[in-house]
């Protein structure tokens, strides 16, 4: 990982940019911790999970998912920097202009991206990918939520 942080870019603030590995698994994490509680709900409910994909209870599923996805998203790149899975991972999002925090309204934003592209029925799955694959083809990792929102994604400490 040394090697790879070295040749990482630096950017404003003396940030160090985040590998994709680090931000694939934070990723992930943040979908847990969207998904297990909405998925334990259901349950509760007495929904089962072939339900959950389908007609108005995978109606309701998705729209819990994806709003509690958004207030994770959002209210931890605002006031933390970070979220469950990003702090796991020791990555941080940062305003790309300064290096500095990012404000509620570009969090949000920075959320909105995929969750909308994530909604449109037969493909939603793909073009949310699509935000997240957009920052392998871009020189500073952005991903097209992160160009929305003006934000980048570095490693959790300033090294240079």
């Amino acid at each position: 990982m040394q090697a790879q942080e070295r040749e990482a870019p630096v950017v404003p603030g003396g940030w160090v940019l985040a590998p994709f590995g680090l931000r694939i698994g934070g990723l992930l994490v943040d979908q847990m911790v969207a998904g297990f509680p909405v998925f334990m709900v259901f349950l509760a409910l007495g929904v089962t999970p072939d339900n959950m994909v389908s007609g108005a209870s995978g109606f309701w599923f998705n729209l819990c998912f994806v709003s509690l996805g958004l207030l994770h998203e959002t209210v931890g790149v605002w006031r933390f920097g970070r979220t469950v899975g990003k702090w796991i991972c020791r990555i941080r999002v940062v305003h790309a202009g300064d290096g500095g925090s990012v404000s509620v309204s570009a969090a949000f934003l920075r959320s909105l991206v995929p969750a909308a592209f994530g909604v449109v029925p037969g493909v939603g799955f793909f073009l949310s990918m699509s935000v997240y694959m957009w920052a392998f083809f871009d020189p500073r990792r952005q991903g097209i939520h992160d160009k929305a929102a003006n934000t980048l994604v570095v490693l959790n400490s300033v090294t240079r």
